[in-house]
């Protein structure tokens, strides 16, 4: 489906629309903004009626659960369509959301993960089958052949280590693990005494278990190999070479010009401050910040133009996994990514979620289609939030039914 016919639709679509609701975000719209020097173009027209859509779409999933702002883009090949903000990046100091907001990413850090090995491989330093103690000699397999693609598919049988410990603090006995261990700046030896020492969940390539263990011994591998730190590693080898200047290991010492606040929801439905997390802890399977068009920036790198890797590396990185019996892992899982066919249409997509901040990032390669959704509360009620603004407008440029695009 080309530009033109999509925004016909939208117009067509629009029409349709009931009149607006009034809610939090819909008072603080800012204009879409393309970065200066960006390797992008603006769409030739923006439709009225697309963005009045999108503001209204967006308006009905907010309305269900309070939240404190949100980024939307959408894009087509190197057009981006739309770009919108809503509500505020910073409550407190009331500052509106815009564009160049910088929101923490948090699981979207897993595809950058996974890049940064597959061009350790293509670089000759490390292979994908290589047995993780040949990096990490003192990490205790527990007799088991545990793979670095092992660790990328989530299929190591490595505890998660969010649940690990979740209510048994090794500093506060009987005080939950995020209220207290996840706030400390960790060392790596006090980070993997959350997990290395509890039995495997399973055999290496049997099953499949979603494990921030894996990624984060995915991100000590590339410190090891690399001879540098993981952020200095993806700043210099995927954020520059694709263009993404507002992309960051987050530092809550750095000086970031537009960082966001993270928010949570109390009992009471009201807004509060999320809770503190030293991003020691994610570190490799979710610390990273950036901004919208940064992550449509990544996509174009990645996924159209492929300046970040080889043909064959890439074929890797989006080719579903599979369990030791052949069986294709859930969600077509494949490197740090997810490849599903959702609504009819093959995708490329990952979700986010950490303490203040959601987030999703998928990509229809035969559409060239982007959508990036960044959200600044994290709460039960609200975590869906991203998920389902993504969901609406695939399934609306698409022409397809959104409950088709849920990931199953």
């Amino acid at each position: 489906m080309n530009l033109n016919n999509l925004l016909t639709f939208w117009h067509r679509k629009a029409s349709l629309l009931p009149g607006p609701r009034s809610v939090l975000f819909a008072a603080a719209l800012v204009a879409a903004v393309v970065s200066p020097g960006a390797q992008v173009q603006a769409a030739d027209a923006t439709s009225d009626e697309f963005a009045g859509w999108l503001d209204q779409t967006v308006a009905e999933v907010l309305a269900s659960a309070p939240a404190a702002g949100a980024n939307v883009l959408v894009a087509v090949g190197d057009k981006i369509l739309l770009a919108r903000s809503y509500g505020f990046s910073d409550l407190e100091n009331h500052l509106l959301s815009s564009q160049e907001s910088v929101y923490q990413i948090g699981s979207l850090t897993k595809q950058f993960t996974a890049v940064a090995l597959l061009q350790l491989e293509e670089s000759g330093k490390l292979k994908l089958s290589d047995d993780i103690t040949r990096y990490l000699p003192d990490y205790p397999t527990h007799g088991q052949l545990i793979t670095i693609e092992n660790l990328l598919y989530h299929t190591s049988g490595i505890p998660n280590y969010i649940s690990a410990g979740e209510a048994d603090s090794a500093i506060a006995p009987g005080r939950r693990v995020n209220q207290a261990d996840w706030r400390m700046e960790l060392l790596p030896r006090e980070m993997l005494a959350l997990f290395q020492d509890k039995p495997l969940e399973f055999v290496p390539g049997e099953s499949w278990n979603y494990s921030n263990a894996g990624y984060y011994l995915a991100g000590l591998i590339i410190e090891k190999v690399s001879g540098m730190s993981y952020g200095t590693y993806l700043d210099q080898n995927l954020f520059k070479p694709a263009g993404m200047r507002k992309s960051y290991f987050t530092d809550y010492e750095q000086l970031i010009e537009g960082r966001a606040r993270g928010y949570k929801v109390s009992a009471e439905g009201e807004l509060l401050n999320a809770d503190p997390i030293s991003m020691t802890v994610p570190f490799s399977a979710g610390a990273l910040s950036s901004t919208t068009g940064d992550l449509f920036r990544w996509n174009l790198a990645l996924h159209r133009d492929r300046i970040l890797l080889g043909s064959s590396a890439y074929h890797r990185l989006i080719t579903p996994g599979k369990l030791n019996n052949g069986q294709t892992l859930p969600l077509n899982y494949a490197l740090g990514i997810a490849a599903p066919v959702r609504g009819g249409f093959f995708s490329l997509i990952h979700p986010g979620g950490i303490n203040g901040f959601s987030s999703v990032l998928s990509y229809f390669p035969e559409q060239q289609l982007s959508i990036a959704v960044l959200v600044n509360t994290y709460d039960k009620r609200s975590e869906t939030i991203a998920d389902q603004v993504e969901q609406l407008i695939a399934a609306a440029v698409l022409e397809a039914n959104a409950e088709d695009f849920k990931l199953h």
